[in-house]
């Protein structure tokens, strides 16, 4: 094995940034010459006594592939091929920056159908806690084109960014991927980020403790092991078959699929699995034809079997249900379907809004409507789980500090939901994190991109006020210099926590990149510049105006929720919320409500988990966000 040793990052099929100096590094015997030859420029360094080398190449116009040569003076060489030289985004958060194209397939078929591009690449990072020290390289990733074989693996934000980007600059793009579903805001920063916040460095300390965290996980493995152990052993559905066909279920109850647990007075707070069953009737056209088996999402696990076998299993409930029914299962005439669905949390739901179906090119048979159901057996909550890697500094040592050597052009940063629960200081723990990856990447002005957070209205309950301050503080987070925010009030899905539309938030966050490149596009919504209050004492009604920029061919618009704006509401020095008139007047939205005493405090608008009327665009298509403004407030 050679002693010349490069790291993960730079390796075949990486793109490197353009228009910077290139950082490469590595490793060798410690006190010996390294060479660098790419592209006609060569560059030497030597390496210190620990072994490790580090130098910059010269400023690179996009291009490639490129091989790059490196060669020491003990006579090692190292080739890596397939370079590109383009735009490089570090891209990050939780679940929805996660998200697989694989979730969205169904979608956007056409985009996995004919997806082949050498020059959208990616360099995914897979979990990572850490809470010693920040490792110096990922210990996981490697570079891959977009392939067929390989899209399904791509983050669906970052591919559609970069595949939008791509197109808006004409150059290769590569991100970096260090995203983990659940993850909070504190786990992606550093303890010197974390500066004098007390509980989260005391939970960084605790968790640095490898026999500790070996412990937790191992007692998380136990409990949740116990917990289905008995839980089986007690469920009657198992002992008796009931996923067989021939099982008789007459004296079970019924319920309407979709529905709540808590809808049914014998289900409400249930802990435990529930088994459902109906027949339906295959047409001769579908029978011994593979099929898909779709049903929605469940909460939480879940496990289905058509005529007795079983042909699908979920362990949590955030998936979509999307089986597949072999050949030669479907007979014509009556089969059956029978699911055993587990509530941990006493939260059970079949989630409204969803397809429950076969299908397949020969036809579709609907499973919404009248299924009977009897409980398997009852249990105690789930124990909780310790989700080690989520505390602070794990992920940010573990994944992204790792990064910090790469040159890059920006960073996307997806997530928030996991905060919500307590957001006062989000925007404070935003600008933290801002300024601590400048730092280590040794950029002060490096690009980031906030995504806010869509509409969504399930599992809301208790989590409104949240969801709505958390948004309003990323929103806030613009006046941060060199941060840019991507609207998404109109790309989420009411009833569901992972919309699929990640296609127009990628090409959102591209416009917003290509904008601060100084390409001419449209990046942004509409925007409240001004605001003025007028009374029409005739009429007994005040007028307040809204100017806005990026305002050109204001339109109001839903795809669902009608064209009449309903979500502005004005605050006066009383508390009271009035819902005002409000109607569009070239680049203005002007708003009437009754005259009265008091004064006008607050304009908020969309300050609400999602929608309830038609929305704000401009010409391009670009939502207004959701605010809260005082009338006299000069900033955002």
């Amino acid at each position: 094995m050679s002693e010349l040793q490069l790291p993960r990052l730079i390796s075949n099929h990486m793109v490197l940034q353009r228009n910077k100096e290139i950082h490469i590094w590595g490793r060798d015997l410690p006190g010996h010459r390294v060479m660098v030859s790419f592209r006609g420029e060569e560059a030497v360094a030597q390496t210190d006594e620990k072994g490790n080398f580090s130098l910059f190449l010269q400023k690179q116009e996009a291009g490639g592939p490129f091989s790059m040569l490196f060669r020491d003076d003990l006579g090692n060489e190292e080739v890596v091929g397939d370079v590109y030289i383009g735009e490089v985004w570090f891209c990050s958060g939780q679940s929805n920056m996660e998200l697989p194209m694989n979730r969205v397939k169904d979608r956007f078929p056409e985009d996995v159908a004919d997806c082949k591009n050498t020059q959208i690449r990616t360099f995914k990072i897979r979990e990572n806690g850490v809470f010693t020290a920040p490792l110096a390289e990922p210990e996981s990733g490697e570079w891959k084109s977009v392939q067929p074989e390989t899209i399904l693996d791509f983050s669906a934000a970052g591919y559609y960014f970069a595949k939008a980007l791509q197109e808006l600059l004409k150059v290769p793009v590569g991100f970096i991927d260090a995203s983990l579903g659940g993850s909070l805001i504190e786990s992606w920063m550093s303890r010197e980020m974390l500066h004098g916040m007390t509980a989260e460095l005391a939970l960084a300390e605790k968790y640095s403790d490898a026999a500790f965290v070996k412990g937790q996980l191992l007692k998380n493995e136990q409990q949740s092991n116990a917990w289905h152990e008995h839980l089986d052993a007690a469920d009657q559905g198992l002992k008796q078959h009931w996923e067989k066909e021939c099982y008789n279920n007459e004296n079970w109850g019924m319920v309407t699929v979709p529905f709540r647990f808590d809808e049914v007075e014998e289900l409400k707070g249930f802990i435990g699995s529930v088994w459902l069953k109906r027949n339906f009737t295959v047409p001769q056209e579908m029978a011994g034809k593979p099929a898909k088996l779709w049903l929605g999402t469940i909460v939480d696990s879940d496990v289905a079997y058509v005529n007795g076998e079983q042909v699908g299993i979920t362990y949590y409930q955030y998936p979509p249900r999307k089986y597949e029914i072999p050949k030669g299962l479907l007979r014509e005439g009556t089969n059956t379907i029978v699911l055993r669905v587990i509530s941990e949390k006493a939260q059970g739901r079949f989630t409204e809004g969803k397809k429950y179906a076969i299908f397949n090119e020969q036809g579709e048979i609907p499973l919404g409507g009248t299924w009977s159901y009897c409980i398997g057996a009852a249990c105690e909550h789930v124990p909780e789980t310790d989700f080690v890697n989520w505390k602070p500094t794990g992920l940010y040592n573990g994944m992204t500090a790792p990064c910090h050597k790469y040159t890059i052009a920006g960073v996307n940063w997806y997530q928030g939901e996991s905060n919500t629960h307590h957001p006062d200081n989000y925007l404070d723990l935003l600008r933290r994190m801002i300024e601590g990856y400048r730092k280590e990447w040794n950029d002060p002005k490096l690009p980031f991109q906030i995504v806010e957070l869509p509409n969504l209205m399930v599992d809301m309950e208790g989590a409104e006020e949240g969801w709505r301050v958390l948004r309003e503080l990323q929103r806030r987070s613009a006046v941060i210099p060199d941060v840019d925010v991507a609207v998404t009030i109109d790309l989420g899905e009411d009833n569901d926590l992972h919309p699929q539309n990640k296609k127009d938030l990628g090409k959102r966050l591209a416009l917003l990149a290509a904008a601060r490149l100084g390409i001419p596009v449209e990046s942004k919504g509409p925007e409240v510049t001004e605001i003025t209050v007028a009374s029409d004492e005739a009429n007994n009604l005040r007028t307040i105006r809204l100017t806005c920029s990026h305002a050109e061919g204001l339109l109001a618009s839903s795809e669902d929720k009608g064209k009449e704006i309903l979500d502005f509401e004005v605050v006066n020095d009383n508390g009271e919320v009035l819902q005002p008139k409000t109607q569009i007047k070239g680049q203005e939205i002007v708003l009437t409500i009754p005259d009265k005493e008091t004064e006008v405090k607050l304009i908020r608008y969309c300050y609400r988990t999602s929608n309830i009327g038609a929305l704000v665009y401009n010409r391009a298509g670009l939502p207004m966000s959701p605010f809260v403004r005082r009338v006299y407030e000069e900033t955002v």
